[in-house]
């Protein structure tokens, strides 16, 4: 009886043992990354203290998230904005600054 525990018994309860937790540890792993993502929206910005001839604000449409940074050309000279969650009067959202020229 012994060999028979020692050469079948102990290996088949230790792979079903490490079979179970690896079954586990992927469930987990899914279910923890099936958290939807929110839908990416189109939002309009207002490149703060940028004109163009007219002295019209200049905007920048995306669907990038508040946060980001992105770089514009303004004139001459490109210039890098922070996209922000701020709601301004015209319905656009604020880009702040990041270039002070």
């Amino acid at each position: 009886m012994s060999a028979l525990f020692d050469k079948f018994l102990i290996p088949t309860a230790v792979g079903l043992i490490v079979t179970g937790l690896a079954a586990a540890a992927s469930w987990l792993y899914r279910r923890r990354r099936t958290t939807p993502t929110p839908p990416r929206v189109l939002r309009r910005f207002s490149l703060l203290g940028t004109a163009d001839a007219g002295g019209t604000p200049l905007y920048y449409e995306t669907t990038r998230a508040p946060g980001s940074v992105v770089t514009r050309r303004v004139g001459s000279l490109p210039q890098r904005f922070e996209l922000t969650d701020a709601p301004l009067g015209d319905g656009t959202y604020a880009a702040e600054p990041l270039d002070h020229l």
